[in-house]
């Protein structure tokens, strides 16, 4: 199945097999994507929250979360608008970083390894400086549910800290 877009090769959907694509329309280049890379990173970034050193400061973001949720009672209908929905748009970010990853990975097999593609590495930091933002403004736009919005953009953070750290491995081809 060819179109201008993209091409579709080896499209298996038993589990376990991979679906490669040529994401032409993604990057200007023929770079491809593998669902089980995704799969495998989305993977990764969920058991990087609770492996034993990040799993202190996962329960500390989820307790600060709480506290602020019990404290504020941020959803009551007298304090929650409906654009502070917006505030999770962040969210949205973690597989996009996970996809770009999955996009841009080098073998780090072969020899000489090749260079990172530069807009997938600018993509996906730009992606974390643009969380960062995201998170301050909202932060700043949510009076009276400062707490709360802080607790959420932190998690946030934390977690597409964890997808940026996946992602750039899979982008330079260094794993540790």
């Amino acid at each position: 199945m060819k179109s201008n877009r993209f091409e579709v090769r080896n499209l298996k959907l038993a589990p376990g097999y991979p679906v490669s694509m040529t994401c032409a329309f993604l990057f200007g280049c023929s770079l491809p994507f593998s669902w089980a890379g995704f799969w495998r990173y989305l993977q990764w970034n969920l058991e990087f929250l609770y492996a034993w050193p990040m799993l202190l400061v996962t329960l500390g973001l989820l307790a600060n979360l709480g506290l602020a949720l019990t404290h504020k009672s941020p959803f009551r209908h007298d304090r929650w608008k409906k654009e502070y929905w917006f505030a999770f748009l962040s969210l949205l970010f973690i597989p996009t970083t996970l996809a770009i990853g999955a996009v841009g990975t080098i073998d780090p097999g072969k020899v000489p390894r090749p260079k990172p593609d530069p807009f997938a590495v600018w993509s996906s930091n730009g992606l974390f400086v643009a969380s960062v933002v995201l998170g301050i403004f909202w932060v700043y736009r949510m009076k009276g549910l400062r707490w709360f919005a802080l607790a959420v953009a932190l998690i946030q953070l934390w977690i597409l800290m964890g997808a940026s750290f996946i992602a750039g491995m899979a982008l330079s081809g260094d794993w540790l």
